[in-house]
């Protein structure tokens, strides 16, 4: 299986400002993770807050698009039709608990580790992915297809040079592991480490901060 998994919800781009990407990670910051994997829609246990601070991205102008690394799939436990299930309920439960937490974009890479992808974490391929399928003319058109696979480039990162710059200034990646942080950082994206207990509610109001620059990595 090549590329990575796309499951659009949002409209689309349809402002003619640029607007920052609130990459997401997905276990830890909007779901409880479980060990042995989210295997179905009712192992999905959303994190008090969530759909709020969604929403709250939303409302203050960002996209939203959530990169998740999904080995079950290559390690045949389950296929892409069950991968679409568990984001439908993820995006059901998230308006549920606020009518504006839309989700731009759910971007996965099903590989294992040793696949060599470029896309799974903390490799930059999706994000990289979701920054031209947001912002590059015409991105309206790919939302309301089904949800199919992409193709990811494996990319160089040098890790030892200065951080690159955004393609917005405002670009954020949330995570609760090293793996979200490198990948960010590979973007140039700012960085908020968080709590796998408490998620993304936890640091929403410095996301939306535009003075905040995010927390340190070094890579």
């Amino acid at each position: 299986m090549r590329g990575a998994h796309v499951h659009a919800f949002g409209p689309g781009t349809v402002s003619d400002v640029p607007q920052p990407v609130a990459y997401l990670d997905r276990d830890g910051v909007l779901n409880v993770g479980r060990e042995g994997y989210v295997n179905a829609p009712d192992e999905l246990v959303l994190l008090p807050g969530a759909g709020r601070a969604v929403g709250e991205l939303k409302r203050s102008g960002y996209l939203v698009c959530v990169v998740t690394n999904q080995s079950p799939v290559m390690r045949g436990l389950w296929g892409l039709d069950r991968l679409v299930q568990i984001h439908a309920s993820l995006q059901e439960g998230l308006l549920a608990e606020d009518a504006e937490a839309v989700l731009d974009a759910v971007i996965t890479c099903p590989h294992r580790r040793r696949d060599m992808c470029g896309c799974r974490k903390p490799q930059p391929g999706m994000l990289a992915l979701g920054h031209r399928l947001l912002r590059a003319p015409g991105s309206s058109d790919w939302h309301g297809q089904r949800p199919s696979l992409q193709p990811v480039e494996r990319d160089t990162v040098a890790w030892w040079s200065p951080k690159p710059r955004p393609p917005h200034p405002l670009d954020a990646m949330v995570g609760d592991r090293r793996s979200d942080m490198g990948a960010g950082w590979a973007v140039g994206a700012r960085l908020f480490c968080v709590s796998a207990h408490l998620g993304l509610s936890s640091v929403v109001n410095r996301v939306v901060n535009p003075d905040d620059e995010g927390d340190p990595f070094e890579p």
